[in-house]
């Protein structure tokens, strides 16, 4: 097994850690420090997000142009690239604290309205917090990058594994004896500062790195630039798709209402994790692809090929959402979150649009054309800003996420697909063919699951598990009977075989 397939099934690991880890963890948050300390949590790291996009695509480029040269086996232009990204991001750091320092002292001034004199107290301590460790997690982000580009996904994946299962350990541990919203931060913060050391030491050591300055090349700086402001642009519009929201209900209503939408945030997030499981590890292949001039019609019958599997994965999870999401959020949450089953369905299903669609995203990387999915999701990030605001006064955390949705399905949607097809020349009309006979089998068991889950209301758990294991083993069947194709068929039997082995 190659390491993009061990880089794959690690991802998807780590997807089943964590939604086990948080469906045990949040409860468990929200026993010691309670729905408001978890909201002024949820609230600052939302706030303390917008730092995170001043990587400003820095690594995404790293990964495109450090692996084009080292395909061609260009070892003065690799050392160059490293060189150059490291004098960035020290600016960046630099930047980052001063940025730091002066959002710290106007955290009274914005949160006066909402909060009381001790949640305000209590914020700008975990804002201290989180700071450093944007500001860690961001001047270390070549390394992570570096080894992505050599596909070393094992040691990559995995070092997300510890901190995946060791953090949430190590954080009620000590909410034993410090029960606050701090304890968390702090916790984050120090094994963030000792994995960002082992990554750092690795590329060293084992990849053996050289980092060191040639010579000034205008034509890749320019490239190299298009595509990081790109990358950054869209990144910083992802922040007001996925962490403003919370941002603007923390200042319009408080921390109780950031505190549902959060719980709507986690369940979308690793929904979307579900997706970039896959298509995460592809950037560096389709690179290669791209820099030995193949074919669209391969390119696309990997975008095609990717797709179907992606959304054979999504459309479970929201179909099975659709069903049983209300009693999932109860018996998760508890009473008091009823709002987020409503907030997430507005999300992921114009969501599913752009997320069986990464490999296209990957493509445009390569492609370097990144740049008009950046203006178009920067349009789109701005329509949803104009929007949610004065739907929030009105509806609350479901008008925000209406806002989001309706914004992803226009930019992500409708947009973008002109732009594959006209432009990129992937094979969209191809695409939505498969992605259409699919959805006809999942519209089908989303309607006979509704109704028969109406008909058994019963809110206990073991009967809730019951109908979820009825729902999967449904599905799978449906599916797999009449709607996968050859191929898909033999990679499940071949999965099955070496399960029973």
């Amino acid at each position: 097994m190659n390491e993009r397939k061990i880089g794959i099934l690690i991802s998807y690991i780590n997807i089943v850690l964590q939604t086990i880890i948080n469906f045990i963890y949040v409860p468990i948050l929200l026993y010691y420090i309670g729905k408001n300390e978890y909201g002024l949590y949820q609230l600052i790291g939302s706030f303390i997000a917008y730092f995170g996009v001043m990587d400003f695509g820095l690594s995404t480029a790293v990964v495109r142009f450090y692996t084009k040269y080292k395909a061609l086996n260009d070892k003065i232009s690799m050392e160059n690239v490293l060189a150059i990204s490291t004098r960035c991001y020290v600016l960046i750091t630099v930047i980052l604290f001063v940025m730091g320092y002066i959002c710290y002292l106007f955290l009274d001034d914005i949160f006066y309205s909402s909060m009381t004199s001790s949640e305000i107290s209590s914020a700008k301590n975990i804002f201290i917090l989180l700071l450093l460790n944007i500001v860690v997690t961001i001047s270390t982000m070549i390394f992570r990058a570096i080894i992505n580009a050599h596909e070393k996904f094992l040691f990559l994946k995995g070092i997300e594994t510890i901190q995946l299962v060791f953090q949430p350990i190590l954080v009620v541990l000590i909410l034993q004896e410090h029960p606050y919203a701090f304890s968390v931060a702090l916790v984050q913060t120090v094994l963030n500062i000792l994995l960002s050391i082992i990554r750092c030491v690795y590329c060293f050591r084992k990849l053996k790195i050289s980092i060191r300055y040639h010579y000034w090349d205008k034509k890749l700086f320019k490239e190299f630039k298009k595509l990081a402001f790109s990358v950054f642009a869209v990144t910083l519009i992802d922040q007001i798709f996925f962490k403003t929201n919370q941002v603007i209900l923390g200042i319009i209503s408080g921390t109780s209402a950031v505190a549902v939408y959060a719980i709507a945030s986690l369940i979308y997030m690793n929904y979307m994790a579900l997706s970039l499981a896959i298509s995460g590890v592809y950037l560096p292949h389709i690179t290669e692809m791209i820099a030995k001039r193949e074919s669209m019609k391969i390119i696309s019958d990997l975008f095609i090929k990717i797709g179907r599997w992606q959304y054979f994965l999504l459309a479970a999870i929201a179909s099975g959402f659709i069903i049983l999401g209300r009693q999932f959020i109860e018996i998760w949450a508890g009473k008091g979150f009823q709002e987020a089953y409503l907030i997430t369905l507005l999300i992921i299903i114009p969501f599913t649009v752009d997320l069986i669609q990464n490999i296209g995203l990957a493509v445009l990387q390569a492609q370097n054309k990144y740049d008009f999915r950046a203006k178009v999701y920067f349009c789109m990030g701005i329509f949803n800003l104009c929007l949610a605001i004065p739907l929030a006064k009105i509806y609350g955390g479901i008008g925000c996420a209406f806002a989001t949705g309706l914004s992803m399905f226009i930019g992500n949607g409708l947009i973008m697909n002109w732009y594959y097809l006209k432009i990129t020349k992937l094979e969209i009309g191809r695409f939505w063919k498969n992605i259409g006979r699919i959805t006809i089998g999942v519209s089908i068991i989303t309607i006979i699951g509704y109704i028969f889950n109406g008909v058994i209301e019963d809110k206990n758990i073991i009967v809730f598990i019951m109908k979820l294991l009825i729902y999967t083993l449904l599905y799978i069947g449906i599916m797999y009977k009449f709607f996968m194709n050859i191929e898909e068929k033999s990679k499940i039997k071949n999965l099955v075989l070496k399960f029973k082995r």
